[in-house]
């Protein structure tokens, strides 16, 4: 890199007596010839993104399934019974006629005979219905009714979740202009020239 700078610096300091044609013709001290210097490349390796970090949303839907359940056919009541009223036949001896005294003519040997007489009372057997239970109302439970459906429920609701995807990176390798490209003067061996 220092002779460059001095092989540059010479060139420069030489110029505008090469350009003279009045020193032509003199002897040769030293020669240079241009040179193109080429460009100085290296080789960097770097860390670029593929693919860009991501979120995405992942919905779950709700979950239904069935499931028996009790509903009421028929609530419960009370009615009422109505009982007759029992009735039964009883037999009684009730009194027709009173006994009594009283007077009558009888025939005794062959005479008519007045005699005092006395009369038994006369009784009579009668059948008469009684009550024996008066009627009633008897009250009837009726117990409730019920019947097993089938129906649909929610077993898990619906939900969401955030999946988050990373950044993708990759290194990759490139060549990088170190120096660029350049021209200079360099010293040459050629016949007739001092080096």
């Amino acid at each position: 890199m220092r002779r460059s700078s001095w092989s540059a610096l010479f060139a420069l300091a030489i110029s505008p007596f090469l350009a003279t044609p009045v020193l032509a013709g003199g002897k040769a001290l030293a020669c240079y010839q241009q040179a193109t210097m080429p460009a100085v490349y290296k080789t960097v390796h770097e860390r670029v993104l593929v693919k860009a970090a991501s979120n995405r949303v992942v919905k779950t839907p709700a979950v239904y399934g069935y499931q028996n359940r009790q509903v009421l056919v028929q609530a419960e009541r009370v009615s009422y019974r109505t009982t007759p009223a029992v009735y039964q036949t009883r037999h009684r001896k009730v009194m027709v006629r009173q006994a009594s005294i009283g007077w009558e003519y009888r025939m005794i040997k062959g005479r008519k005979t007045l005699c005092k007489v006395k009369h038994p009372a006369v009784y009579q057997t009668v059948s008469e219905r009684v009550q024996v239970q008066p009627a009633s109302k008897v009250a009837v439970r009726h117990p409730a009714v019920y019947s097993t459906v089938k129906e649909k429920v929610m077993l898990q609701p619906a939900s969401s979740h955030v999946v988050s995807t990373p950044a993708v990176y990759k290194t990759v390798s490139r060549q990088v202009m170190v120096q660029s490209a350049k021209t200079v003067w360099q010293p040459v061996r050629v016949k007739g020239c001092k080096y």
